[in-house]
């Protein structure tokens, strides 16, 4: 035990600083206008950054138990000493319900009746880039019976700084009025200053509550004056490294409270200062570990407690957040202002550091919408199911951690490698099973057709197009196809494209992109193309095989088309327009660095600049913006039903580029294919693919989530308007006509100039340039630091008079099954085929 001497000197010590804290508020002569501080205490979930997220849910699901724990143990206590715990996100509430055995499920449940516990709407915290579908998923993670047992009222989202409007809409459709927004000012802010409120009002008049608050760990230094946590960011394995011990933190005793209380009073003096006028205010507690993915702290409670047996002011309850956005909302819902608007996320530009699993679900999201789709019948328990399933990883992928705490610093380190992996898997296994899925419900309609070439429009818009498929699949030598109702016939096209297991012979047997050169890709005859015309939505046409040849189409109408010294086109305008379709510059590939040592840091420096003048003039000092050159003139080929230009670029950030734009003959539309082969660089860049429009000074239409809005006049105030992340559609509504853009690949674009660093506040001059945002990697945390390599992206674009309806983008695709003609094997049907 201690020496007496030691105990004396702790005694004095304890009392030097309860005097000394005496002294202080008496020179302070202040009285704080907040009578009541609000502690609501939880951890914020990220599915990685602390650690791989395999982990990352398992200790989210342990912490669940320690915070029943605490709960029960001081569920007996007085109302301002008994431990309340937030559940930030119900993923881990969903982990948790399904290892628990009744008796513990039923404990949980009686703290939640308690109001000790409380459960949050959603499972985590996410991107923009959510479809209509996934929000239908978000709000219904939780089976509905356990849902209707904890009954949510609040949504949390923190870290993010936006949320879509989207998502918005669903909270109120399911009963939650409550929003909390704890956002990380870092790389953007939010929109309000914090900690503030606002009804945010939707376009039906539905409002929600939003509660602007601190960052989710502030209240921390509301309470302590040193930082307790030791950097980096330790794994929760790091054994030499761990979460504070009982009186490190928060400690209980009357002299560390008191101290503590000097603390507050000092920082609510500031935040006065700032303009806070309310006489409640809420504060966000986390534990002291890493910040994130942190355990409950238990011994908060009797602080509280010692806090308020001590009878000082403000006091203070800790209590959870639908309380606590409850007490607020009737506090000050009368006099706070009302917005409407989309809340656009400044960190939506690092989902576009990883270009191809972007891609990829999106890809998934199409192929799910196919699945769906009428035209093969009902769907029956099975594919609901499966769908469920995978819109649920997509859930997953969408969430807003997208790596380690190191992914930047040390893209190759095994941490930052293999966090990103169980992020991309997410996206590419979802691609994978959602493709059977898919032709399980082609092969189930069609097993028993009689035989033919089937071309199938699973989506609600027409499709007119090039059909592509191997030629392999030809089982014959079939020339043409005849369309099995009007009886008109069509030459089979056949293009270059790989032959596996084949070597080239020479270096003309590949194309610039096959640097690998293992298998010959420019061998004749590999891909088959067979062009449809006003196919109709959700139907299936069947085209019969002839080994017959059929003249090629000598369609010798078209657009007329200007075109640059080198071929490439500039213009193409169609009969019954005054303005061409594009205009000099569509497929230009920009990018856009940072000059000088350190790049990201210097990036920085610019973002946090203080005035719009002084970022202009760092961003004309700092960032190098660089224009793709033609590497050769454009190659033109006419389909008959098409013209296709390509032509190579060449680029200090690629290693090749191709950019290929195909212009429909019967319709105003273009496709342009861009593939670049990115070269490896750990320095911040940022990628575009431009397309100039003739549309004016109109603003664009823009959906997410299903939710239209139009940038940079719908949008909550002091939101990003530097990047938009959308659906894939950009619509143009002029005198002269509709423009459509769609995206098939990247859901990131801005309009005028490259944007980047820019913060913008208003609409740019030149908004009819839509710039595809298809890199970013500036982050300099939390998502992948230098993906490179052999990278595609395909946009489509059309015009559509003035006089009828915009509508929607045509089908992005169609689908192909050759039906043999003769019965598949039963076996087959019951066990492969059938979803």
């Amino acid at each position: 035990m201690p020496s007496e001497s030691l105990f004396r000197l702790r005694v004095f010590r304890r009392w030097g600083l309860v005097l000394a804290y005496a002294v202080a508020l008496s020179a302070a002569g202040w009285e704080p206008n907040i009578k009541e501080i609000l502690l609501v205490h939880f951890t914020h979930t990220d599915l990685g950054f602390t650690e791989h997220p395999v982990v990352a849910r398992e200790l989210q699901r342990r912490y669940l138990d320690i915070a029943l724990d605490a709960a029960l143990a001081t569920r007996v206590n007085p109302l301002g000493a008994r431990f309340c715990w937030t559940v930030e996100s119900v993923l881990t509430l969903d982990d948790w319900w399904r290892a628990a055995p009744a008796a513990r499920r039923e404990q949980f449940l009686g703290r939640v009746r308690a109001g000790q516990i409380d459960v949050t709407a959603l499972p985590f915290n996410n991107t923009p880039f959510l479809n209509a579908d996934q929000w239908d998923v978000m709000v219904h993670w939780l089976p509905e019976p356990l849902w209707n047992a904890v009954r949510p009222s609040a949504a949390m989202q923190d870290d993010v700084n936006g949320f879509p409007r989207a998502g918005a809409r669903r909270l109120l459709d399911r009963g939650v009025h409550l929003l909390w927004m704890g956002i990380n000012s870092d790389g953007g802010g939010p929109p309000l200053p914090a900690p503030s409120a606002f009804w945010w009002k939707m376009p039906d008049g539905r409002r929600l509550f939003v509660w602007v608050g601190l960052h989710y760990a502030a209240g921390y230094d509301f309470f302590e004056t040193r930082s307790w946590r030791r950097g980096p960011v330790p794994h929760a394995a790091d054994t030499s490294y761990r979460p504070p011990r009982p009186g490190e933190i928060f400690a209980a005793d009357e002299a560390s409270v008191r101290g503590g209380h000097a603390r507050c009073i000092d920082q609510l003096r500031a935040l006065a200062n700032r303009g806070y006028r309310h006489p409640l205010i809420i504060l966000p507690v986390t534990n002291q570990w890493r910040l994130d993915n942190d355990p409950p702290l238990p011994a908060l409670a009797a602080f509280v407690a010692e806090w308020n047996k001590l009878g000082l002011q403000p006091s203070l309850r800790l209590t959870t957040v639908s309380r606590a956005l409850r007490r607020m909302e009737s506090e000050v819902g009368a006099s706070i202002p009302e917005y409407g608007g989309e809340w656009t996320d400044w960190w939506a530009n690092g989902t576009a550091s990883a270009p191809r699993e972007l891609a990829a679900s999106r890809q998934t999201k199409r192929n799910l919408a196919a699945a769906l789709s009428p035209v093969w019948g009902p769907p029956g328990g099975n594919v609901k199911s499966a769908v469920a399933n995978l819109y649920r990883s997509l859930c997953v992928f969408d969430e807003h951690t997208w790596g380690s705490s190191m992914s930047a610093a040390l893209p190759d380190s095994l941490d930052s490698i293999g966090q990103f992996n169980e992020k991309a898997g997410l996206a590419y296994r979802a691609m994978a099973e959602s493709e059977l899925l898919l032709s399980q419900r082609m092969r189930t309609l069609l097993a028993r057709a009689e035989e033919g070439l089937y071309v199938a429009n699973a989506f609600p818009e027409s499709f007119s197009g090039w059909v592509r498929f191997a030629a392999g699949g030809l089982r014959g030598d079939f020339t043409s196809v005849e369309n099995a109702e009007s009886g008109a016939r069509e030459a089979i096209r056949f293009e270059e494209g790989m032959s596996p297991w084949t070597r080239p012979r020479r270096p003309q047997d590949m194309t610039e992109a096959n640097t690998a050169a293992v298998f010959a890709d420019r061998v004749p005859r590999r891909v088959a193309a067979v062009w449809v015309d006003n196919l109709a939505a959700h139907t299936v046409r069947r085209y019969r095989l002839l080994s017959a040849a059929t003249t090629a189409p000598s369609n010798t109408t078209g657009p007329e088309m200007r075109e640059d010294a080198q071929g490439w086109p500039i213009a193409a305008t169609w009969n019954g327009m005054t303005d061409p379709l594009f205009l000099p510059g569509v497929g230009d590939l920009l990018s856009v660095g940072v000059k000088g040592f350190p790049p990201r840091w210097r990036a920085m420096d610019v973002f946090k600049a203080a005035g719009v003048t002084e970022r202009e003039k760092m961003r004309g000092e700092l960032l190098d913006e660089l224009a793709a050159a033609p590497a050769g003139k454009a190659h033109l080929e006419d389909t008959g039903h098409t013209l296709i230009y390509e032509q190579p670029l060449a680029h200090a950030r690629v290693r090749w580029a191709m950019r290929r734009l195909e212009i429909w003959k019967s319709q105003p539309r273009a496709r342009l294919t861009m593939r670049l082969d990115r070269l490896p660089s750990d320095d911040p860049e940022a990628l575009f693919i431009q397309f100039p429009l003739p549309t004016r000074n109109v603003l664009p239409r823009l959906t997410n989530g299903g939710s239209e809005f139009v940038p940079y006049r719908d949008q909550l105030p002091g939101t990003c308007h530097d990047y938009f992340a959308i659906d894939g559609t950009v619509k143009y509504d002029t005198p002269h006509g509709h423009w459509l853009w769609f995206s098939r690949d990247a859901a990131l674009v801005t309009f005028g100039d490259n944007s980047v660093l820019m913060k913008r506040s208003a609409a740019p001059s030149g908004r009819g340039r839509i710039l595809a945002m298809v890199f970013n990697n500036f982050w300099y945390t939390n998502f992948p630091g230098n993906s490179h390599g052999a990278l595609e992206f395909r946009f489509d674009l059309l015009w559509r008079d003035p006089h009828t309806p915009s509508g929607a983008a045509p089908s992005p695709e169609a689908l192909v099954l050759i039906a043999a003609g003769r019965k598949d094997e039963p076996l087959y049907l019951r066990w492969l085929y059938r979803p």
